[in-house]
């Protein structure tokens, strides 16, 4: 039987995460929309996201939704150095098309995090609050060799450009090529209960080096400024 009191909901969530995603660092918003609207039960309160919830909403966790995660996550950071991150009023661009490679993913992750939208978001109450087309997609390639994202300030303009080369995460090469072996299986419904395990556990070891490791990430997710022309 399903239980439905807060204790039951409680039991339900905890532990069933790896520990180093429950201990990644959280992504803060304020949603000044939601406090509008009465969610909340003080004033300027804040939002806090967490890996967690991103591997909720694509249902599992990967290099593209941990990247993802970390695009957006050092993209706020950079625009947003000395204040809370608003949601709602993030202007993001895919250089890619929604159907084209890991894109779609991607985008997915950022607009649950800011609230960004493409056309069937929120219009809005009246000129305010609108989510609907803050989210688009270009065929611009910005940079070739790499995902490109770019995000930008509502209030005041201020844009970064945020670029991801996957292929550039530090991995071993035999730890790579074990991985992929061990997938075909799994995905097969060919692996036994120990190949299974080794491939989670090879799987979540770089899922681990991304997000709480940062290995080299300096090498592989790269954030810049954008200076308007005038």
């Amino acid at each position: 039987m399903f239980d439905r009191s807060v204790h039951g909901r409680v039991n339900i969530l905890n532990g069933i995460f790896r520990d180093f995603m429950e201990q990644a660092a959280s992504i803060r918003l304020r949603e000044p929309l939601a406090e509008t609207l009465g969610a909340f039960t003080v004033p300027d309160a804040v939002l806090e996201y967490r890996y967690t919830d991103v591997v909720k909403l694509a249902g599992h966790s990967c290099p593209t939704v941990t990247g993802a995660w970390l695009c957006c996550q050092e993209a706020l950071a950079r625009l947003y150095p000395d204040a809370t991150p608003v949601r709602g009023e993030i202007l993001i661009t895919v250089y890619g098309e929604p159907d084209e490679g890991v894109y779609g993913v991607m985008s997915q992750v950022f607009g649950f995090i800011t609230g960004a939208a493409t056309v069937t978001g929120f219009k809005g109450l009246g000129p305010r609050f609108r989510r609907k087309d803050m989210l688009g997609f270009s065929s611009e390639k910005p940079d070739p060799k790499a995902l490109c994202f770019r995000f930008s300030r509502v209030d005041n303009g201020r844009s970064v450009m945020v670029k991801f080369y996957p292929w550039l995460i530090p991995l071993p090469q035999d730890a790579a090529v074990k991985t992929a072996e061990l997938m075909e299986k799994v995905v097969s419904s060919k692996a036994d209960v120990r190949e299974r395990e080794e491939f989670q556990e090879l799987w979540m070891e770089k899922i681990k080096l991304m997000l709480t490791e940062r290995k080299e990430i300096e090498s592989w997710l790269k954030v810049e400024d954008i200076q308007e022309k005038t």
